[in-house]
């Protein structure tokens, strides 16, 4: 029998602005994400300050990222009526792509400006941006956002609070629940396997986490109710295959590396 959803999206008003669910259950995601990687980075022996000083540079990254890419594929003709609601972030409607390249961006730049590794500031964020995607998703469910396609499985969610974004009535299949509890597996796949994965080298954390996410937003994105742009395709599942992609690249680089350094220093030893 399908669940009945019936939370109102606004937990409370505060001065004229609408305080959400989603909005909560984003920082709450953000304190994990944080906390995650302070302990990553204390046992690699990086200061907590750096930690902190990068979660702001990532932090404002992810946000216009993610709102810029929204707002570009689902609301471009409210800007005009109202240019201030691009800022209206607590309002729901983020691109998880958007934050995530615009995320990684900010990482990037920001390491090389404290002589870090990029790959090596990406392996010590990777698990705990696992889990915290994974808690936001439960503020997507919550908020109706990022809702499936119409179902008769037993396990459908039916949306009855008004001012939910997903439709009403209708019983659909929870893709962010789906979502959710596949970015908690590839956390604890990250978390228990980061040192084996370590030994490969820099970066393989990485590389797993960008295939695991585009593995798991692809096939989702085929219960999503967005239409194909190409071949049958989303736009989230092209993204995802060149972000996989891209990790995979990652993959087989720091393997060809170090299979390299390996045979240059046995040939170094037989001399």
């Amino acid at each position: 029998m399908p669940f009945t959803l019936d939370i109102d999206p606004v937990v409370f008003a505060l001065g004229g602005i609408s305080i959400r669910w989603y909005g909560l259950v984003l920082v709450l995601a953000a304190v994990v994400a944080f906390r995650l990687a302070l302990l990553e980075a204390r046992r690699r022996g990086i200061a907590d300050s750096v930690v902190s000083d990068g979660v702001i540079w990532v932090g404002a990254g992810a946000l216009v990222g993610g709102r810029v890419l929204y707002i570009l594929q689902n609301e471009l003709g409210m800007i005009g009526a109202d240019p201030f609601h691009v800022l209206m972030v607590w309002q729901g409607g983020l691109s998880f792509y958007g934050g995530l390249i615009a995320g990684l961006v900010a990482l990037a730049v920001f390491a090389r400006r404290r002589g870090l590794s990029p790959l090596l500031a990406a392996d010590i964020a990777a698990p705990g941006v696992a889990l915290g995607q994974a808690i936001g998703h439960v503020g997507c469910l919550i908020s109706g956002d990022s809702y499936g396609t119409a179902t008769t499985v037993p396990w459908a969610v039916i949306y009855r609070n008004p001012a939910a974004m997903a439709p009403q009535g209708v019983p659909l299949h929870p893709t962010q629940a789906y979502e959710a509890i596949a970015l908690t597996f590839l956390f604890v796949g990250l978390w228990l396997g980061r040192r084996v994965l370590g030994r490969i080298g820099t970066g393989a954390v990485t590389a797993t986490y960008l295939i695991g996410l585009s593995a798991i937003r692809f096939g989702l994105f085929f219960l999503r109710d967005e239409p194909a742009i190409f071949l049958g395709l989303k736009t989230a599942q092209w993204i995802g295959l060149g972000i996989g992609l891209t990790g995979l690249a990652i993959l087989v680089a720091i393997v060809i590396r170090g299979t390299s350094r390996y045979t240059i220093s046995m040939e170094g030893t037989q001399s």
